[in-house]
């Protein structure tokens, strides 16, 4: 399959189930497509080929390249697709798992994720362990051949659409934080996993998810044993490449182009289409380190700072140019159903969600610029 080929299909595809969703009711913007879900979009995501494209065909792919998967991910966000199931399963969960799972591991759980019937949720966070990841307390201690399991895990995004949950837990307490860590794959319904679901006050929801007991196959662990800072840092890398951001930043920008009516809000516009580009190629070079197995933190870490701000002088901009409306709900009399409201609101979290910009400038300057 050629790009041209590929990008055509992709550009029918995507506004053909934006179409859908919105006669099913499913295309409630109270967020960015990262915060919305549908099991429904997401299996048809399988059905039409268009999950794990760059992943080999034994385990459900096709063999294509991570840069086709990307500006798959970016004509997604530019139609507002739900995505926070797809974007925790294939983007950052399977990718990750491609690198550290063993071969039976893979076998099992990627097919059915291509296919659009396994959703993984990703229990990292903590009450007391957001950012400062090391600081996790959900223990797992090994007994035969299985790990005992509890804690807590906090802003679980879909864990109440979730088949598996992704775990990161402390298998050595006795060691350096950063050490003694573990990745743990288990079945959501589990005995001893409990998953409760908060609303927001934005319209979403938040998960968390208790831990009591709960017994994972040693099998079912993915890196090595105490290993997992290797592997949680891995797959950090994969999530903060937001390339579906950059897709909604350009269908900002284009809904924004035809209420230009100054020249300064005109060149506003024009900057902001050239930051997006860099933003886009922040994105595409994190992806080519990644797929040659090179450091890439640096670059993840730049790609979502870059969107991060570009988000929010976006959102500043769209409310000058639109007035007070722009900040009108969905649901409301506003621009293009609200879209542009939830955009705002959603700029400040993508600053905090995936690390805050403090831990992006601090990764990039300590593996960028050599600073202690």
């Amino acid at each position: 399959m050629v790009m041209g080929d590929l990008t055509d299909r992709v550009e029918q595809f995507a506004a053909a189930l934006s179409a859908v969703l919105a006669e099913r009711g499913e295309n409630r913007y109270q967020g960015m497509p990262s915060d919305a879900d549908s099991r429904y979009a997401y299996k048809e995501m399988g059905s039409a080929g268009m999950i794990g494209l760059h992943w080999p065909e034994r385990l459900g792919g096709q063999g294509l390249d991570p840069l086709d998967t990307l500006s798959v991910e970016e004509r997604f966000g530019y139609h507002w697709l739900p995505l926070s199931s797809y974007l925790l399963s294939v983007k950052t969960i399977g990718n990750v798992m491609l690198k550290f799972a063993t071969p039976e591991l893979l076998e099992r759980l990627l097919p059915p994720v291509a296919a659009g019937d396994l959703v993984f949720c990703q229990g990292f966070s903590e009450p007391e362990a957001g950012s400062d990841l090391a600081s996790l307390r959900t223990r797992a201690v090994l007994d035969g051949d299985r790990f005992i399991v509890n804690g807590r895990k906090i802003w679980t995004s879909s864990a109440e659409y979730s088949d598996w949950i992704y775990l990161a837990v402390r298998t050595d307490p006795g060691r350096p934080r950063h050490r003694g860590l573990s990745v743990l794959v288990a079945d959501i319904n589990t005995p001893g996993i409990e998953v409760r679901v908060h609303e927001t006050l934005g319209g979403g929801t938040l998960g968390e998810v208790l831990l009591e007991d709960v017994e994972i196959p040693a099998d079912q662990i993915v890196g090595e044993l105490h290993g997992g800072w290797k592997v949680l840092m891995g797959t950090l890398d994969y999530e903060r490449v937001t390339s579906e951001k950059v897709g909604v930043v350009h269908w900002l920008l284009d809904q924004l182009e035809p209420h230009c009516t100054t020249a300064a809000h005109r060149q506003a516009l024009r900057r902001l289409r050239g930051e997006a580009q860099a933003a886009r190629l922040h994105g595409r070079r994190a992806t080519e380190l990644l797929a040659r197995q090179q450091p890439a933190s640096k670059a993840s870490s730049m790609a979502k700072l870059s969107v991060a701000k570009l988000m929010q002088k976006l959102a500043g901009v769209a409310v000058e140019i639109l007035g007070p409306q722009a900040l009108i709900e969905a649901g409301g009399d506003g621009p293009v159903d609200g879209r542009i409201a939830a955009f705002h609101r959603a700029a400040v979290a993508t600053t905090i969600a995936g690390g805050a910009s403090d831990i992006q400038r601090r990764v990039i300057a300590r593996q960028g610029l050599g600073c202690a």
